[in-house]
């Protein structure tokens, strides 16, 4: 006896179908988060691309103040938002310690630059722990079917009396399509959460080297004398 997918659909028992819809919902879940991180990812890219072009001339200009609104220019832009946190916090500082405040400005920036860095890697791995579900959890959701196609093999069994290949087969087909489609869902789960992690980590590098560079540039604008040429 042959089954097309109509025919295993209309043999399937309700937990089956239920496991299938299950996997399909996992599946369109993936790949909208896939998705999604794709273009933020590309977004904070190109954005930290082009504050990074301009942000060199604005730095050696000593145009903190230009360095700081870029946030409104750039919102996607991960790069933007440590420079911008540290040179604010570097801003602020000099001003304070002018009216009298004793504490450590440089220290004050690079607090900024982590917490910041820290902020923005967490809005980049937003929706990967989806994806890390979906990648571990899809096969167990699938061999959960299993079970129940081989207890219906069995069941089909003990009610004919017979254990005949068209007794059994409506039962091994429903096991082996919710194994395979659970695997199906997993895989490209498990490959876009790898290739996501990968692009954020090599991202938190890029940013701590930048703010590094960052409150390197602050120490010696500080040791020149702060703001006092500042636009």
């Amino acid at each position: 006896m042959t089954f097309d997918w109509g025919e295993m659909w209309a043999h399937m028992g309700l937990v089956a179908r239920g496991v299938l819809l299950t996997l399909v919902v996992m599946s369109i879940w993936s790949a909208g988060v896939a998705l999604e991180r794709l273009m933020r990812l590309g977004s904070a890219v190109r954005q930290s691309t082009a504050f990074g072009d301009q942000a060199r001339a604005w730095m050696a200009g000593r145009s903190f103040r230009d360095v700081v609104g870029a946030r409104e220019q750039y919102p996607q832009s991960p790069l933007c938002m440590v420079v911008s946190s540290a040179v604010r916090e570097y801003h602020d500082g000099v001003a304070a310690r002018e009216n009298g405040a004793t504490y450590d400005v440089i220290e004050a920036a690079e607090r900024a630059v982590d917490r910041t860095i820290e902020m923005e890697l967490a809005r980049l791995r937003k929706g990967l722990g989806a994806l890390a579900s979906i990648s571990s959890s899809a096969p167990f959701v699938g061999l959960f079917g299993t079970t129940f196609g081989i207890i219906n093999s069995f069941q089909a069994i003990g009610q004919s009396g017979q254990g005949d290949l068209a007794t059994v087969a409506p039962g091994i087909a429903e096991a082996l399509v919710t194994t395979a489609f659970g695997i199906f869902v997993a895989l490209p789960a498990v490959w876009l959460f790898n290739y996501f992690t990968g692009r954020v980590d090599a991202l938190g590098v890029d940013l701590r080297n930048a703010g590094n560079e960052v409150v390197d540039f602050l120490i010696k604008d500080l040791g020149r004398g702060g703001e006092r040429k500042s636009a």
